[in-house]
């Protein structure tokens, strides 16, 4: 068929608007705090091959692993009938992880099997040996909750006995029954929107429609990577802890290929596959590299649907944490190794952007690199049992970009949608208080941009003497991951932390506020990233996940707009002097003179030990040759037939960068708290121009040398 644009863009439409009507009937009958609020799931509507067309505005990571799903349904089905649908939450078929149930349904239009609807809902808990499902006590997959692969609705008749199989094994057996009720609804809703597209367009209109759009995004997506330089790219991000108090760090590593119109990710270096539950299948890794590309990439310009996995190839070899081999333990994936493949991604596609004339103002190097997420549950005074995630970890900082800072409590760069919910709300459904929730000082990474600021949570038990928490920190209490880009500095790490025998009966009683750790008196224990336990009516619970890195130099940042960051407490005067090299008055006036004595001090200090006597070489001297970018500050130029480094700030050539190192305080407060800043794991490793001090780059390290310099040939 050959279809004009016009009736192209309508049907196109008409799907959206169907698909969106499934997640509308999704919110509008759970009760699930993670589901009305936290918007935890997805809708999407396939070809019969099981290829994803339409997918919701929920869970990005649910946009690239439901259709393998689908795909998983069709192989082992293998016959199914108008009417039916199946559930299945194995990640091994490609679910993130056991509390994400996929629902799917055949579409049948007068007796032929046309397309595929399903959706996907994160369930609240659905068993295993720790409470909420994120199983941190777990050392393999029959310790998890139960894998169920099931015909939920056969010929229009709803299961009850699959029903009931899959409530009874749930701690909170109300919510998930309603919340599976929603899913097989909204399956209901939309075949019918469909039938009813399918009658009055025709079938053949509507399927070229769905065909077209995936080779569109195809199309377009080859455009655009054809337009950014080819080169390659790498990185490595750490978790601290793969389950309930283990200190192991475990590295991945990613190497990033940009050729002609094609993406190849390759995870060969990280680590073996773990025994805790934090272990990424291949399915995972795959939705959490691709995060970044719908998101920077595509923006709302290309479609989202199974037409990337056509230019976008990602390599990762099995047995180790990013392609576990079963029976692995898997219940933490989507927010533990998989997040972890969404920092890197978005790392290295930052480099490339960077790299890009074009594109500079799409860099983002990190976006609430860690969830710092917990579940709490209890018995209420009314006798019920109740329980659920938090989601205060939503409020983390997004990384600077090449134009202005990073976003301030940011959401999640994996979901759109992805809302805190209200104080109220929590405390409504929970035997929880809020102290406190407010935006953390000082933890968006310094930068000539700052990264975005992140959010502290206070709370303590209310109305329960006995308070259990599930701690799942993906990573954060020793090293941040919230990377900076070309000269800027991490942001703020994440961490939970228990205060024991606090006085918080008596600030409440008194109406006093707590401001900090030391305001609530008692015992500080900074917890490990899994980590779990009770709290009792005297203990508060405290939390924050990481800030956004910052971009570029901090003492290239505008002197007002530090100033207008400490007036409004974003930053503090003494993080304005010691990282910013600003000086404030009482008044909070700029002293001009002490910042431009101070910043000079600075560069001398960065520059201590450096040999350069290299004349610059300003452009047009490097035989006519377009410089190739590297990123804000670095260039690669031709000079007497070879390829060298060039400072794009002084022009001098650089044959050698100084390398300095420094603990991970220099970056800000809240970093390694543990150890108060200063890890014995970790390192600042900056890169400076010999030349005229300005900072390359900023990263950080394991390796713990002490300043020297890095010949670079």
């Amino acid at each position: 068929m050959q279809l004009d644009p016009i009736t192209f863009e309508v049907i196109k439409h008409r799907l959206w608007q169907i698909n969106d009507e499934q997640a509308v009937t999704i919110r509008t009958v759970s009760a699930s705090p993670i589901v009305v609020e936290g918007n935890d799931f997805n809708t999407g509507l396939f070809t019969r091959h099981g290829d994803l067309v339409i997918p919701g505005p929920g869970s990005l990571v649910h946009v690239t692993t439901i259709d393998t799903t689908i795909k998983s349904i069709i192989s082992m089905a293998k016959e199914f009938e108008d009417g039916d649908a199946y559930l299945t939450n194995d990640p091994y078929l490609g679910a993130l992880h056991q509390n994400d149930l996929v629902v799917a349904s055949p579409l049948f239009y007068e007796g032929e099997l046309v397309m595929w609807v399903g959706n996907v809902l994160h369930h609240a808990d659905v068993g295993g040996i720790d409470e909420g499902s994120f199983c941190i006590n777990a050392v393999n997959i029959y310790q998890e909750p139960p894998l169920y692969f099931l015909k939920v609705v056969d010929n229009g008749r709803l299961q009850r006995d699959v029903e009931y199989t899959f409530m009874r094994n749930s701690r909170l057996p109300d919510t998930v029954a309603l919340d599976l009720r929603a899913q097989v609804g909204a399956l209901h809703v939309v075949k019918n929107r469909l039938t009813e597209l399918l009658r009055e367009k025709g079938v053949e209109t509507v399927l070229e429609v769905m065909e077209r759009s995936v080779d569109y995004t195809e199309e377009k997506l080859r455009q655009r990577f054809a337009e950014i330089p080819d080169g390659a790219w790498e990185t490595e991000v750490y978790m601290d802890g793969d389950k309930r108090g283990c200190t192991e760090l475990h590295r991945v590593f990613l190497r990033l290929e940009k050729r002609g119109e094609e993406l190849f990710f390759d995870y060969t270096g990280s680590d073996a596959q773990v025994e805790g539950g934090v272990n990424s299948t291949y399915h995972a890794c795959y939705a959490g590299t691709a995060v970044p590309i719908y998101t920077f990439i595509c923006n709302g310009e290309i479609d989202w649907n199974s037409g990337l996995k056509r230019v976008v190839h990602v390599e990762a070899p099995e047995g180790t944490v990013m392609n576990a081999r079963y029976p692995a333990a898997v219940s933490i994936c989507t927010l533990g190794f998989r997040w972890l493949a969404t920092v890197a991604s978005m790392r290295v596609l930052a480099k490339m952007l960077s790299a890009s004339e074009k594109y500079r103002d799409r860099v983002c190097p990190s976006w609430t690199v860690s969830s710092n997420g917990t579940n709490v549950f209890a018995t209420n005074r009314r006798g019920k049992r109740v329980g659920a995630l938090l989601s205060d970890h939503r409020g983390g900082g997004a990384g600077a970009r090449s134009f202005a800072d990073g976003f301030d409590n940011a959401g999640m760069v994996t979901s759109f949608l992805s809302f805190m919910a209200n104080v109220e709300s929590q405390e409504w459904k929970l035997p929880i208080l809020h102290v406190f929730r407010k935006q953390l000082i000082d933890s968006g990474g310094p930068g000539a941009f700052r990264g975005g600021l992140s959010l502290i949570t206070a709370f303590t038990a209310y109305g329960t003497e006995r308070l259990i928490f599930k701690n799942f920190n993906t990573a954060g209490t020793n090293q941040s991951n919230a990377a900076g880009i070309d000269g800027g500095y991490p942001g703020s790490g994440s961490q939970a932390t228990v205060i024991r025998g606090s006085r918080i009966r008596e600030i409440l009683s008194s109406g006093q506020k707590a401001e900090s750790y030391e305001d609530f008196g008692g015992t500080v224990e900074h917890l490990l990233s899994k980590s779990d336990g009770i709290l009792g009516p005297d203990d508060v619970f405290v939390f924050y996940s990481p800030g956004g890195g910052g971009y570029g130099d901090p003492l290239r940042r505008d002197t007002r707009l530090v100033q207008d960051d400490v007036r409004n407490g974003r930053v503090s005067p003494e993080s304005a002097r010691r990282r910013y090299g600003v000086v404030l008055q009482d008044n909070l006036e700029v002293d001009a003179e002490a910042t431009k004595r101070l910043r000079e001090t600075m560069i001398h200090d960065r520059l201590a030990g450096s040999q350069s006597s290299a004349a610059p070489l300003p452009p047009g001297s490097d035989g006519g040759d377009k410089a190739e970018r590297i990123g804000e500050y670095l260039e690669r130029i031709s000079l007497d037939g070879r390829r060298v480094l060039r400072c794009r700030s002084c022009h001098r050539i650089c044959s050698e960068i100084l390398i300095h190192h420094a603990p991970l305080s220099e970056a800000g407060p809240w970093l390694a708290l543990r150890w108060q800043g200063d890890s014995p794991d970790f390192v600042l490793r900056k890169s400076i121009c010999p030349g005229c001090g300005i900072l390359f780059d900023v990263s950080e390290t394991r390796t713990q040398r002490g300043a020297g310099s890095a010949g670079l040939g």
